[in-house]
């Protein structure tokens, strides 16, 4: 499965950081995002049924999802004292918590009625009975106060103590009065802890219930915030559990950001994976690793059940997935680069062996060596893959030879198609950054036959390498 570094690189952190979520419940949901597993494709849909529901809310019910997202926001996270009335009696700052928590679901419950008809496995119910007990005046006031009504004795003392700060007040602060208010205190505090511990020794049936309210307000909250962010950026559910794997039209809107700031716009992707190796070549700058990490971020998005930045997609359920990519870091291990991806790559085949279905991307795999051996060692991985039957493999990469092997084979076309007299205009005016304007970044399914497209003279040229150099090249 990715590790953080590789959810990060794909996009996948940009996408969890931009899902704007309003309790602790669901930001807690959205740093650990559940991965739908082989034997959990019904949860995956209930999920995926829950978001497409809150989609159609936030276009069509602006006014009942902004009435139910105010009142989500001041929900705090109280689990742990709730947690905590199994093994001790809870302080009144933590009771003011849990009585705070009561009334927030009073006004929750009815609010979220109104979609659970429409929502599967989310369900948060008022418990007015528990609220009873933590407010027995029923003032449904935010604040808490152990109440004179849960004790006679408690009452008393209270009583007891304003009359000697009546007195004190009016009569002066004697070493008597002083005395006795000390002692009253200290039994106020005794009575209270003992009035404390009876209170939760009577909300303890109650726990369990509270916790699960809190979880059904995160799944919630993760869901509306995944469907807000699909609303927001155009992205579509897919069809997960499906017998092919096609996107169409796929984008990474960390990419797309990137771009947008300098000006240019993301080239949508499309791919469909047949099992066994799929190949891109192109030429390096042209494309391939954004490729290959857009297809990843779309990949864990579809089994994290989150909405896909695509026009369509359909994908099997996936059991496991692994990327390797240029920006490995081995350094701490002390390994070089070569060596730690191919610790990385052995890794990889020993875990999935046995998986049913895996999603392995290989991004310019084996460049650490020379180019005849790491052209040998692209070639054996896209035979082994081929053999394994249980395999998704894409290898991007440009050593010849490898496409021949390919089930299916993509390329990116670069600057085969650009018009020389223009790009040598654009460079004269800005430099290198008139190669991207003319860089084609569009991936096109190709015969395996095909050669990888050879940009490096026409960069090299276009850019003004002085001749002495550029005229030495014998390709």
């Amino acid at each position: 499965m990715f590790d953080s570094n590789q959810l990060s690189s794909i996009g996948f952190r940009w996408v969890t950081d931009n899902t704007e979520l309003l309790t602790p419940y669901g930001q807690e949901l959205a740093r650990h995002p559940r991965y739908y597993g082989a034997d959990e494709l019904d949860e995956l849909k209930a999920e995926q049924h829950n978001i497409g529901e809150l989609m159609t809310a936030v276009r069509e019910d602006t006014a009942q999802v902004n009435a139910l997202m105010r009142l989500m926001m001041p929900v705090k996270d109280i689990r742990r004292s709730i947690s905590a009335l199994d093994e001790r009696t809870l302080t009144e700052v933590e009771l003011f918590e849990v009585k705070r928590f009561l009334l927030e679901l009073e006004l929750l419950a009815p609010q979220i009625d109104k979609l659970s008809a429409r929502l599967e496995g989310i369900s948060v119910t008022a418990m007015p009975k528990a609220l009873d007990i933590i407010d027995p005046d029923g003032t449904r006031s935010p604040s808490f106060y152990v109440s004179d009504r849960l004790s006679e004795k408690l009452s008393a003392i209270r009583a007891e103590r304003r009359r000697i700060d009546e007195q004190m007040k009016r009569d002066g602060a004697s070493d008597e009065l002083s005395a006795r208010r000390t002692l009253l205190a200290a039994e106020e505090e005794d009575e209270n802890a003992k009035v404390r511990t009876e209170l939760c020794e009577r909300l303890r049936p109650y726990r369990a219930r509270l916790l699960e309210n809190a979880a059904a307000i995160g799944r919630l909250d993760f869901a509306l915030g995944k469907a807000r962010l699909a609303e927001r950026l155009g992205a579509v559910m897919p069809e997960v559990g499906a017998d092919v794997f096609e996107l169409k039209g796929m984008t990474n809107p960390r990419f797309a950001e990137a771009l947008s700031d300098k000006g240019r716009s993301f080239v949508p992707v499309s791919m469909e994976l047949t099992r066994g190796a799929v190949v891109i070549t192109g030429a390096n700058m042209g494309g391939k690793s954004v490729a290959i990490k857009t297809l990843a971020l779309n990949a864990m998005l579809a089994m994290c059940g989150f909405a896909v930045f695509a026009e369509s997609a359909r994908i099997p359920m996936i059991e496991d997935m692994f990327i390797l990519s240029e920006d490995r870091e081995d350094a701490m291990s002390g390994l070089s680069s070569f060596g730690g991806e191919m610790k990385a790559f052995d890794a990889m085949l020993r875990a999935t062996e046995k998986s049913r279905t895996v999603l392995v991307l290989l991004d310019e795999f084996a460049r650490g060596t020379n180019p005849h051996e790491g052209a040998a060692l692209v070639r054996a991985a896209a035979r082994l893959f081929n053999a394994r039957e249980n395999t998704y493999a894409v290898l991007a990469t440009h050593f010849d030879g490898v496409a021949k092997l390919a089930r299916l084979h993509y390329q990116v076309a670069g600057l085969r198609n650009a018009d020389p007299e223009k790009l040598l205009m654009g460079i004269k005016g800005r430099g290198a950054d008139a190669l991207a304007d003319h860089m084609d970044y569009g991936l096109y399914p190709v015969s395996p036959d095909e050669e990888p497209p050879r940009d490096a003279v026409k960069i090299i040229k276009a850019l003004g390498v002085t001749e002495e150099f550029s005229g030495l090249i014998d390709i």
